[in-house]
């Protein structure tokens, strides 16, 4: 019996139906794509399939991987899929190191990206770790304390006052991951509303949005918002992060202040892998369906184009609420899917 070959999987460990998976069966219909579910009910199988060589993936859009976590099945999945030369989005080597907030706090500094004023308690310290009064003054008080690899704010502690307790408390949701202790960033006003953002990266579009992190509630941004705001950095510092990280998909929390009596653009939460795509007539807290739709749109594209070796985009462009999708330059080169080096005659390609 030959190799079964699909095109398209999702891990996906619901078993309901949600909008984003909709969407992005009907683009894979769409464009010819075959599709495969996997989830709780035959991840196990799939795996054993894929690593026997009984089938193959080609793109696989990963929203379950945990790499921090021992004998994770997802993370088994998304490299047996990549081992099979197939592409995963995100790569899980790319993913790993990047969605560690405690590494990539480094690199946006490095990349002059501003971030709120941190401190990294590594996972070995003793529980008696306590702040400088330097520190303690830079954090300011009530401060906020979040695991480094960390997702879906769980762990996170907005209000803590820096004490031994209050971080001994917080490092005891996971004692083998690190620790940041970061400055409560206070936005600016913009037209009444608080300047923090979610943007997303997919591929070589650019999406963002205003995020109530308060309400956690959404609202596109409209060309007019973006331009009377001049709210270009936003787009700035994620195609930076997306260069850094070669990721593919993901998002990232920005506000902005005044700490410095000028406004200033900071990365909050750095690199979101496996972003949360609940919609807005699914929740009151999900992301408008539009935005949803289009990102399922762009994801699905960029696999027919890898499937088929067709150049992608190597402009960025930007999706706002009230125009046609726009030509961003200035920005770099989007990343691409990850391809497997193939060796012929001794020549890499």
């Amino acid at each position: 019996m030959g190799m079964k070959v699909y095109d398209f999987g999702l891990s996906w460990s619901g078993t309901i139906r949600e909008n984003f998976v909709r969407y992005l069966q009907s683009a894979c219909r769409k464009l010819g794509l075959s599709f495969l579910w996997i989830s709780e009910d035959n991840v196990k199988d799939i795996v054993k399939d894929l690593e026997r060589h009984h089938i193959k993936i080609k793109v696989l859009l990963d929203t379950e991987a945990t790499y921090n976590e021992d004998k994770n099945i997802y993370a088994r999945l998304c490299y047996a899929v990549k081992d099979g030369e197939g592409a995963v989005i995100n790569d899980p080597d790319r993913a790993k190191v990047s969605v560690d907030k405690s590494g990539m706090h480094y690199e946006l500094l490095n990349a002059s990206i501003s971030t709120p004023y941190t401190v990294i308690v590594r996972n070995w310290e003793p529980s008696s770790f306590r702040l400088t009064g330097e520190e303690k003054k830079k954090l300011g008080s009530p401060l906020v304390i979040k695991p480094a690899s960390g997702y879906g704010q769980l762990g996170v502690v907005r209000d803590a006052k820096g004490s031994i307790v209050d971080i001994a408390r917080a490092r005891n949701f996971d004692r083998g991951d690190n620790f940041l202790l970061q400055e409560r960033i206070t936005p600016i006003q913009l037209g009444g509303k608080r300047a923090w953002f979610r943007v997303y990266n997919v591929f070589n579009r650019i999406i963002p949005c205003w995020w109530d992190d308060i309400l956690n509630r959404y609202q596109h941004l409209t060309y007019e918002e973006f331009n009377s705001f001049k709210l270009f950095p936003l787009a700035k510092i994620v195609s930076k992060i997306a260069a850094i990280t070669r990721m593919v998909w993901f998002s990232t929390e920005i506000a902005v202040d005044k700490k410095f009596n000028q406004p200033r653009f900071v990365a909050i939460d750095y690199v979101n892998d496996q972003c949360d795509m609940s919609t807005k007539s699914e929740t009151e807290s999900g992301v408008p369906d539009s935005i949803v739709e289009s990102i399922a749109d762009c994801i699905v594209d960029a696999a027919k184009k890898f499937i088929n070796n067709e150049k992608d985009s190597k402009k960025y462009t930007i999706m706002l609420q009230d125009a046609s999708v726009i030509e961003l330059k200035g920005l770099g080169t989007p990343p691409q899917l990850l391809k497997p080096y193939l060796i012929v005659e001794g020549i890499f390609l």
